[in-house]
């Protein structure tokens, strides 16, 4: 809400200048792409999309967005640059379709005390968790070595490309074009997605949490560690800034100093960390783009970037390198904020190694990611079964739409 009411100011104050009016609608990451498609079916689009990281290649694979390769070019120089790796999300061939502002990395959270105490080391790598998880684990005390939902939200499909792009797995080639997940590097990955459940690593319910299940598991203390954007931080800070006497500001203190975002998980083919990355598209169907340019150039610009980041508690990681420069005192704040402001380096994008691509897009969109893992888990399928359905599937996505 802070960083939603940041946002709208920022927008205000160029509406003022320009005396103009601009409205700010609000929606879930969940319910994003969905309302975008019931607005372009009934030709109801915005002006500017705030667009996550596939909806730059979906939307202007519809023919929705304006080109705007010569506008990003002229305002590089007032904004600055974003690393490749990031970019890579705002084109579609050689041509810009969304300008970056910021990334909402995943971070690997966990309780320090109840690894000091079990003398079990963090963790740094996927499989390093999973031992952990097994070292940690007191069903009895209905305590759980970790959390780990396949939902159909980002703590799902997030840290199942996570998953995949650090065991070197992608389901498409650098060009872009379909590529089999038939290989025993996704075997590694199906098993390590299933284990967790068949191993009883993890509270019962798991695979019905939505996306705050992870969130009120682990700060309740009933899981050892999750994956999660730097909400929980917030929410803990929270907490302690609401604290009504001393006892509860003491445990409020505990519950922070204790709690640590590690970086994401590395496999055995490095780190790549799939996050939201959000950018601004301008819709075909804008009354005034010129006016619309005008306010994104504004709104990424380094002075309004960190004021929207400061209303956010870590979890807006700006990737435009001057809006990275005007915040590296926030990102010193202490260990966890630090970690928070390198969100851009491990980010690996949706279709990784390719670019993002329509059908790449598709593929999350489909949420047959994490479908695959419950057909094992649920439906008792074999890891082959279901590898060989996922495939199947996401040929079939890039067979449709020409990828």
């Amino acid at each position: 809400v802070a960083t939603n009411k940041a946002i709208e100011a920022g927008a205000q104050r160029w509406a003022q200048k320009h005396r103009a009016t601009v409205t700010v609608e609000y929606f879930t990451f969940e319910d994003m792409q969905t309302k975008y498609v019931a607005a372009i079916e009934s030709n109801s689009t915005p002006d500017i999309g705030q667009l996550e990281t596939s909806a730059p290649a979906r939307f202007a694979g519809m023919g929705q967005l304006i080109d705007l390769t010569t506008f990003a070019r002229q305002i590089e120089g007032q904004v600055g640059k974003a690393p490749a790796n990031v970019s890579a999300v705002t084109m579609v061939g050689d041509k810009v379709y969304s300008l970056p502002w910021y990334v909402m990395g995943g971070f690997w959270y966990v309780w320090r005390d109840v690894f000091e105490k079990a003398k079990v080391k963090l963790p740094s790598t996927f499989e390093e968790v999973k031992q952990a998880a097994a070292a940690l684990n007191r069903p009895k005390d209905n305590f759980y070595g970790m959390g780990q939902s396949w939902n159909r939200t980002s703590d799902g499909y997030g840290v199942m490309q996570s998953l995949m792009y650090s065991h070197g797995v992608g389901w498409a080639g650098k060009d872009g074009k379909y590529k089999s997940i038939k290989t025993p590097g996704m075997q590694t990955v199906m098993k390590w997605a299933t284990d967790i459940y068949k191993d009883g690593i993890q509270p019962a319910d798991t695979l019905t949490w939505t996306g705050s299940g992870n969130n009120e598991n682990f700060i309740a203390k009933n899981i050892a560690q999750t994956s999660n954007g730097p909400s929980i931080t917030f929410a803990l800070e929270n907490a302690l800034a609401k604290a009504t006497d001393a006892k509860d500001r003491k445990v409020r203190e505990e519950a922070l100093a204790n709690h640590v975002a590690l970086p994401h998980p590395a496999g055995p083919d490095g780190r790549r960390m799939w996050a939201i990355a959000m950018s601004f598209g301008i819709f075909k169907s804008s009354k005034d783009p010129e006016a619309a340019m005008s306010l994104i150039a504004h709104l990424l610009s380094p002075e309004e970037t960190v004021a929207v980041m400061k209303d956010s508690y870590g979890q807006f990681g700006p990737v435009l390198d001057k809006a990275r420069a005007a915040s590296k005192d926030y990102f010193n704040k202490n260990d966890n904020y630090r970690t928070f402001g390198r969100a851009a380096e491990w980010f690996a994008p949706t279709g990784w190694p390719g670019p993002t691509t329509a059908p790449a897009a598709e593929v999350q969109a489909s949420n047959v990611l994490t479908d695959a893992p419950a057909k094992v888990i649920v439906d008792k399928w074999s890891v082959d079964q279901a590898i060989e359905w996922e495939d199947k599937k996401i040929k079939e996505i890039y067979d449709t739409l020409k990828g």
